[in-house]
């Protein structure tokens, strides 16, 4: 009897949960994507976001044909789960500032936040890089960075037609500190090697992509996952040469590249720390809460790609940008905190004020009667 009354009870949940089931598939996934001001453009891996009546409208369907030439060129032979990149073309900074966390949002499950761009007409600002690291950071999460941020650049280099051995050898031609691989396999190792350990690692993987495929290549960063320190043992087992075997001839392969062009070391660093301390090793959302953050990011997102082609007076003009946007920041941020000390002197020092003049008051008035009084005799 009382088996029979638990079946009973638990009919009515069960046709309540299919009934749930059958309402959530009946709603059409758009509707959930749908964001207030915003237009989408649905492609087969895009969700391209517009506002009416902004060049990126205008132009929206061109610049979805880019976007799936992208899909098609360097995501799609990832063989990856499939996924739909968010992809908003916002029409000013300001719509970047009051509208990115919509899009951030998104960014779940089978949807990749890929941030988009400011766009005002300029082709030149579709960049693959954001794209890519964006793909393969949410394929291969626990990777290390070596290989997570290598590849992600390296796939975008494959498209943006920039050759990373060249980029390395330019670093190395102006005397900067180049780290063996091995030194920044641990990712605590990469990040106290930064901005040099990152072109290390773009390097070093498009070597791989030369060498064994971009399947192959791609499989071997989720092999080692996290494993660093079996990277060694890791790499022969599933290429089938020794790592030492495949370093020397990726270092016989950059003896004779030639550099991209001519380079300013220090210039070259100041650059490389601005786009990776904003766009990898920090967290661009987390920078975007800051008063400077929207400037900051997306001059960081825009330079990565000038970086990569070494085209160091744009990102000169990205830095200059963010600078200034912090300084003004700073400013506001001292002028906030001198008013509300101000406010909080006048706050604790007026009753403190009033208690010791009512403290003082008798003796006070009573100097001044005297005073008076002295004043009526004479």
């Amino acid at each position: 009897m009382a088996s029979r009354t638990r079946g009973r009870a638990g009919r009515p949940l069960l046709c309540f949960c299919l009934t749930l089931a059958a309402l959530a598939a009946l709603v059409p996934p758009a509707a959930a994507q749908a964001i207030q001001g915003w237009r989408l453009r649905e492609t087969p891996h895009f969700l391209i976001y517009v506002v009416e009546g902004s060049a990126g409208a205008r132009d929206v369907e061109q610049i979805a044909a880019d976007l799936e030439l992208v899909h098609t060129e360097i995501i799609a032979p990832l063989r990856l789960p499939p996924v739909r990149l968010v992809y908003p073309l916002y029409p000013s900074l300001e719509r970047f500032r009051t509208d990115w966390w919509h899009f951030a949002t998104l960014g779940y499950g089978e949807i990749v936040h890929a941030w988009g761009t400011i766009y005002a007409g300029d082709y030149q600002v579709l960049t693959p890089y954001t794209i890519t690291r964006a793909v393969v950071s949410d394929a291969f999460p626990r990777a290390i960075p070596v290989l997570r941020w290598g590849l992600g650049d390296a796939l975008a280099d494959r498209l943006a037609g920039v050759d990373a051995q060249a980029h390395l050898s330019a670093a190395r031609a102006v005397g900067l500190t180049v780290p063996g691989l091995r030194e920044i396999l641990a990712p605590s190792d990469f990040g106290d090697r930064l901005p040099m350990s990152y072109p290390t690692a773009v390097s070093f993987m498009a070597f791989l992509l030369g060498r064994y495929g971009l399947e192959r290549t791609a499989a071997f960063a989720d092999r080692v996952s996290y494993r660093y320190f079996d990277f060694p043992e890791l790499f022969v087992m599933h290429f089938g040469e020794t790592l030492g075997v495949v370093e020397r001839a990726w270092e016989a392969r950059l003896a004779t590249v030639k550099p991209l062009r001519p380079i300013d070391g220090p210039r070259y660093l100041a650059s490389a720390r601005f786009v990776y301390r904003i766009t990898l090793a920090g967290n661009p959302g987390r920078r975007m809460l800051l008063p400077d953050g929207p400037v900051v990011v997306s001059a960081a997102l825009a330079a990565a790609e000038p970086l990569r082609r070494l085209n160091l007076d744009a990102v000169q003009r990205h830095l200059e940008a963010a600078d200034r946007a912090t300084a003004q920041a700073e400013r506001r941020e001292r002028q906030t905190e001198w008013g509300l000390r101000a406010i909080l002197y006048l706050v604790v020092l007026t009753p403190i004020l009033f208690a010791i003049g009512w403290l003082f008051w008798p003796a006070i008035r009573g100097r001044l009667v005297k005073s008076g009084r002295v004043v009526r005799h004479g």
